[in-house]
């Protein structure tokens, strides 16, 4: 439990009557409401948002003056969207215009936050044009709100003095079982893998990917609901309308089609998305996602248009295994299968993997987690100084994770220890089997490995690496490893072999396999009508020419129309 000292200075630092505070931490998030709240009574109200879309429009009209303009834009919370506009007409034909300069200045910040996904304060009131009721923008700023931290140096130095003389570290309040994680049950490595989540990215090396896939029930949307939520800016995408390639990525505006309306992923730029039961959206969604993973950004084609747009964020997958998937039945590989064709490239980039069936097997679990659900309905009539103290730490965390993610612990000065803790793991069979190919290893799982050991390195505060950070990246990385060398054939993660494959190899030897030997002789022309019967021809071909371990054929040409079909890719069985 949180020791009382840094629960007192957390809640005087939340109230503003600490010493070192410059006021009490205001909560501050994006919210249009006020504004679709406002279209009756027309008061004047503010808003923070994300401009999503951005359409000028010439007017020609003699009170409102000479070549004037209107830009229209659509401003978005991510839960709610709401129409307005700016311009420089006249009064006589629209109340709220602006002088050229401050128009053109504003215009600058519209499309700064439709390309990097920044959200801007605006203010202003609803005025009638014909028998259109519009929104007119009179004042519009940057929003810090989402970036900037509440928290000054001072205080988060404080913090860490405090933690010290209790003798426990930040990350240990912020996995406190009475704290922040009192309404969901997980294991430390869970709990830990979802504060480095929370680390907002400013950078792409930065970039903390999470896969957590387990059976229904587990509780993944609890969890973002729970934990992750409340804690830092975090949309889900789940099936249907959210998780479309238009949804996602923008799409061509039906008001202007010289430009392109804001998709989620820019929307959510140094911030994070699950996509919830991931398993059902498009796999060709997945493989337009591969360079946002590994880049932060995207360019999109639209016509004679080319936009680039900034998507720095943390990607979680939180689905679970096929519906046709049994633990007493399959093979835990097929736990992946929800990827398609794209699920060695997005493995690849993935930071932290946990693949298992439940996500706490521990014998009391079962107990445990009916408790917690049982509390968790019940929070009404617990006590007020329990919700307020969740409420205050929550509050308190929001802006350490802001404060510490722009934190810079640099690599170098522990350079040889880090090196030497990845070369062990490089050198294990399960890492060589899994990433190494051709005799050179995937760069992807150094960088992922280096951003876990900077991401612990600021989830304690620190702007200055301690070996303990390199220990615990290192832990957590292995971790991940396991989960994936122990799921997926080794060789197929090696060769770069996808899911088709698999399948089709394994569909072959069920239909010819009697169960004797190594594998099942096969007429080569049947076989082959089977695949293209499957729209798999060309997998086919591909199974023909690979390569087992020991240098021998998976599938041998016995020579007469005959092969050979080998039972596996010559991983242990």
């Amino acid at each position: 439990m949180t020791p009382q000292s840094i629960l007192d200075f957390i809640k005087e630092t939340v109230e503003g009557t600490h010493h070192l505070s410059e006021g009490a931490i205001a909560e501050k998030q994006e919210n249009v409401s006020a504004i679709i709240d406002s279209l009756i009574d027309g008061n004047t109200v503010q808003g923070i948002g994300v401009a999503t879309k951005r359409s000028p429009v010439g007017i020609k009209n003699k009170d409102a003056g000479k070549d004037k303009t209107m830009i229209e834009f659509a401003l978005s919370d991510g839960e709610n969207s709401a129409d307005c506009v700016i311009h420089n007409c006249g009064s006589k034909y629209l109340a709220g215009g602006l002088d050229n300069d401050t128009l053109a200045k504003y215009d600058r910040l519209l499309r700064l936050s439709i390309a990097e996904g920044k959200p801007i304060k605006i203010e202003g009131a609803y005025t009638n044009l014909n028998r259109k009721r519009l929104f007119i923008v009179e004042e519009m700023e940057l929003a810090d709100d989402g970036s900037k931290s509440q928290l000054n140096a001072e205080q988060i130095e404080a913090l860490l003095a405090l933690c010290n003389t209790e003798g426990i570290s930040p990350l240990d309040i912020l996995t406190d079982d009475e704290g922040i994680w009192s309404e969901f049950l997980a294991d430390s490595e869970l709990k830990e893998a979802v504060m480095l989540y929370c680390l907002s990215p400013y950078d792409k090396n930065d970039m903390i990917h999470f896969g957590l896939i387990t059976n229904p029930g587990e509780g993944k949307n609890h969890l973002v609901d729970k934990v992750i939520a409340p804690l830092v800016r975090c949309r889900m995408a789940g099936t249907g309308k959210l998780s479309t390639f238009a949804a996602l990525f923008g799409a061509m505006s039906s008001d202007d089609l010289s430009s392109i309306e804001l998709g989620l992923l820019p929307k959510m730029n140094n911030s994070r998305i699950v996509f919830s039961e991931f398993q059902t959206m498009d796999e060709d969604v997945f493989g337009e996602m591969l360079n946002v993973m590994s880049d932060g950004f995207y360019s999109l084609q639209k016509g004679k248009m080319d936009v680039t747009r900034h998507a720095m964020l943390n990607m979680g997958f939180f689905g679970n295994p096929p519906n046709y998937w049994r633990e007493e039945e399959h093979d835990k590989a097929e736990m992946l299968r929800a990827f398609g064709k794209y699920t060695l490239p997005i493995i690849s980039r993935l930071t932290i993997i946990f693949a298992k069936p439940v996500l706490n097997d521990s014998p009391d679990a079962e107990d445990l987690i009916r408790m917690k659900i049982m509390a968790n309905m019940d929070k009404k009539s617990q006590s007020k100084s329990k919700n307020e103290e969740l409420k205050m730490l929550r509050t308190f965390f929001k802006e350490y994770l802001l404060y510490v993610s722009k934190l810079e612990p640099q690599l170098g000065i522990w350079q040889n220890i880090i090196s030497s803790e990845f070369i062990k793991i490089q050198n294990t069979e399960e890492f060589k089997d899994a990433f190494a190919k051709r005799s050179k290893t995937d760069n992807r799982k150094w960088a992922g490995f280096l951003s876990l050991i900077r991401g612990y390195a600021r989830l304690h505060g620190r702007d200055i690496l301690h070996p303990d950070d390199v220990k615990a990246g290192s832990l957590m990385f292995q971790k991940s490893l396991s989960t994936l060398t122990g799921l997926i054939p080794k060789s197929s993660l090696r060769d770069g072999i996808d899911f088709d494959l698999l399948e089709l190899h394994g569909q072959l030897l069920k239909q010819f396999d009697k169960g004797m030997g190594q594998g099942c002789t096969v007429n080569k022309k049947r076989a082959r009508a089977i695949a293209k019967s499957q729209k798999r021809g060309k997998q086919f071909e591909t199974l023909l020419k690979i390569k087992l371990s020991d240098g021998s054929m998976l599938i041998e040409d016995l020579g007469n129309g005959e092969l050979l079909i080998k039972r596996n890719w010559g991983d242990e069985e």
